[in-house]
């Protein structure tokens, strides 16, 4: 009989089962997690990448692994790159083993500290970099370099080793001092705020160094920089991007670098090598002569915020071949420079330089490569009229002018440039493209964009027409201010014929109104209906400048016409004065005039102003007159004796006869004495018009109509009864004119 087992107890059966189940998937977990830690810790060289370069047998790539120690690498391996992971420390044991290592990577690690003699053990070692771990500091060097003239040392690289912010550094010699042994060929200690260097460091630094870079520092000029002459080995020196400074949010943060507990004394070490400084700078006959390593070949000092001007001076014995100086603020550049006839390259743009001597490249006559961009060198250039300036660098080949401001390029200025294959001026305020380029048979790239030219010569044409002909010039004419219009068809249909020669021609555009309607992607019918365009206007400006011609000659004649006895009148009285020195006096007074009246008569008339009026005026009245017949000098132009004679009477009266009407002598003095009642006297009241009775009898001429309307006239009476009174009339007016 089978007895009854109860709900309950199999109930609790499962609860137990569950409860084992539980802590066996709980201990699976757990295993699983310390499986992956142990692996993690102990088997990261599953994770480095094994490869083969040029440079290295086996390299054991373990860069970016966020590997907090050194931990299982294959000990045959020839090269270590340990970058950018998380080493704290590199103790001695480190690589302990690694017979065969060239080649050490630690940059860019969070390094605290390396112990002494770490690498020392490592004699085949010739390349180390401990770069970019910026809680180092300058104190980790001795320890660093510690047994390094026990190995195989080349390359020693420990840029920004010290906090990005702070006090400026001082590189002692202590930092260094393992390294007097040593064989290395290339040191760079850039950015590590270094701001001196202690006495003897750079003299006692390897010869064998053949780069230097302490670029990216603070350096201020001091005794040490006549050391520089002593690294007699070195080829390269980079001292570019002094006194850069960190970014704000990386001097700000966390950061503490090892301080340098050593302390430094004159006792210390032999500070003996500065007694010959003086030899590397020396004054002969007024010339600064300079030395620098003789095997030095190129110098980076860009951006390094240098603030002087080039004056003469010497380069003693060297091998210089490039410089690099951009980017600074060397603004005037006199010279000449001796010694300088190696160089092939010089870089001096960004130098806000705007004085320039003539002779300050004379002796740059090894150059191959010039970049003086982006200066002020506009208006020294524009007057170099002879090609004083460039007269020597005639093996130049690559010259960059551009964003100097130049307005206009002499004629000669590169008349001894035979040499050149590329040369840009681009970025300047050119208008007008003159320039002799015909010996330049060599030049391919000739950059004129981003300036104003709206066209470019007939001769400037001719000679790129030479270029063109003997090879394959390349001309960029982008973003100029190019001109479509009839005025500049011949340039137009000179680059269409050419316009293989021009870089992108494509995209160019007008800056005319004819930009919407030329388009230089479809230049052939573009042109072609310029021309049409022009063709059919050309009778249209034909016909309109003769209208205009006419309409202006019509004009000027009229003008002159109607002013001709003003014109003769001013002529002869200036010519007057310039011939006798006379001047018209301005003055009111009665005593400027010297005879009372100018008499104008005809010949026919001769008797009446012998016999009546030099009696009746002169003789009964008192009156000067002022007679031709009597008073006219022989031999004088009778024209300026006319016009002078009116200027010296107070009064002109004219004997008004129809002879007088038809003489042009008569008629000339009748005009001179009306324009200079207009002119002088502001009135025509001065003139006396005696018209004879055959004049008035049948009317009044209009050639006189002007002094009848200001009642300028006495008729002569036909009756001898009225001539006692007209003489009378007469004298008075002449007297009324005295008191006027």
């Amino acid at each position: 009989m089978e007895v009854p087992i109860p709900d309950k107890l199999f109930y609790l059966q499962d609860v137990e089962v569950h409860k084992m189940y539980t802590v066996f998937f709980v201990l699976c977990l757990l295993f699983c997690v310390t499986v992956t830690f142990i692996s993690n810790s102990y088997c990261m060289d599953t994770k480095c990448n094994y490869t083969r370069t040029l440079r290295c047998d086996i390299l054991a790539n373990c860069s970016g692994l966020k590997q907090k120690e050194i931990l299982l690498i294959n000990k045959n391996v020839t090269c270590i790159d340990l970058s950018k992971n998380r080493l704290y420390n590199v103790n001695r044991a480190a690589f302990y083993g690694f017979k065969n290592l060239t080649f050490i990577d630690l940059s860019r690690n969070v390094l605290k500290n390396i112990e002494e003699g770490a690498f020392s053990d490592l004699e085949n070692l010739n390349y180390l970099d401990i770069s970019f771990n910026i809680n180092l500091g300058l104190a980790v060097l001795p320890n660093v370099t510690f047994g390094l003239n026990q190995t195989n040392i080349k390359v020693f690289k420990f840029e920004q080793i010290t906090c990005p912010g702070g006090r400026s550094n001082i590189l002692r010699r202590h930092h260094l001092i393992n390294l007097d042994n040593t064989l290395i060929t290339e040191l760079s200690i850039a950015s590590n705020r270094i701001e001196m260097f202690d006495p003897c460091v750079i003299f006692n630094l390897p010869k064998t160094i053949k780069k230097l870079s302490i670029a990216e520092n603070r350096l201020i000029v001091g005794k040490y920089v006549l050391e520089y002459y002593l690294l007699t080995g070195v080829e390269i020196i980079n001292a570019s991007l002094r006194n850069t400074p960190a970014r704000f949010i990386d001097s700000l943060s966390r950061c503490e670098e090892n301080v340098d507990a050593f302390t430094c004394t004159s006792k210390t070490y032999d500070y003996s090598c500065q007694k010959n400084l003086s030899l590397s700078s020396m004054h002969h006959n007024g010339l600064i002569s300079v030395s620098i390593p003789q095997n030095l070949q190129i110098v980076y000092a860009n951006s390094s915020k240098l603030y002087t001007r080039v004056t003469k001076f010497q380069l003693k014995k060297n091998n210089l071949r490039e410089i690099y100086f951009q980017n600074n603020v060397i603004h005037s550049w006199i010279g000449p420079i001796q010694g300088v006839e190696n160089i092939t390259i010089l870089d001096m743009s960004k130098n806000f330089c705007s004085k320039l001597s003539n002779d300050i490249a004379e002796h740059l006559t090894g150059l191959l490569k010039l970049k003086l961009a982006e200066n002020s060198l506009g208006s020294k250039f524009q007057f170099d009229m002879n090609g004083k300036i460039l007269r020597n660098l005639r093996r130049l080949q690559h010259l960059d002018i551009s964003f100097n401001r130049i307005q206009a390029l002499p004629f000669l200025f590169m008349k001894n440039l035979c040499s050149l294959v590329y040369l840009d001026i681009s970025h300047n305020l050119i208008s007008d493209w003159n320039m002799k380029m015909g010996h330049m048979k060599k030049l391919s790239v000739l950059n004129l964009s981003q300036n104003r030219l709206g066209t470019i010569s007939k001769q400037g044409m001719e000679e790129l027409n030479k270029l063109f002909a003997v090879g394959n010039l390349s001309v960029d004419l982008k973003d100029n201010r190019l001109m479509c219009t009839c005025d500049n068809l011949d340039f137009l249909e000179w680059m269409l014929k050419y316009k293989a020669h021009f870089k992108n021609y494509k995209t160019y555009n007008c800056s005319n109104a004819r930009q919407n309607s030329f388009q230089f992607h479809d230049l052939h019918v573009s042109v072609e209906k310029l021309k049409k365009d022009c063709k059919s206007y050309t009778a249209y400006y034909i016909l309109v400048s003769i209208t205009l011609s006419s309409l202006l000659s019509l004009v000027i004649c009229i003008a002159l016409y109607r002013n001709r006895w003003k014109i003769r009148y001013l002529r002869y009285t200036l010519l007057q004065n310039r011939r006798s020195g006379y001047l018209r006096l301005q003055t009111s007074s009665d005593n400027r005039f010297l005879y009372d009246a100018f008499v104008s008569y005809t010949s026919k008339d001769r008797e009446f102003v012998i016999k009546d009026m030099i009696q009746n005026l002169e003789q009964v009245n008192g009156f000067q007159l002022l007679i031709r017949d009597r008073s006219f000098i022989p031999g004088e132009s009778k024209s300026l004796q006319i016009v002078r004679s009116i200027q010296e009477s107070r009064k002109t009266v004219c004997i008004v006869s129809k002879r007088y009407l038809k003489s042009a002598w008569r008629d000339y003095e009748l005009n001179m004495a009306r324009v200079e009642g207009v002119e002088a006297r502001n009135t025509l009241r001065y003139v006396i018009l005696i018209l004879l009775p055959e004049v008035y009898s049948g009317g009044y001429p209009k050639k006189i109509s002007d002094f009848l309307k200001k009642n300028c006239f006495i008729e002569y009476p036909d009756d001898p009864a009225g001539y006692e009174e007209f003489w009378q009339n007469l004298s008075d007016r002449l007297r009324e004119c005295l008191h006027e």
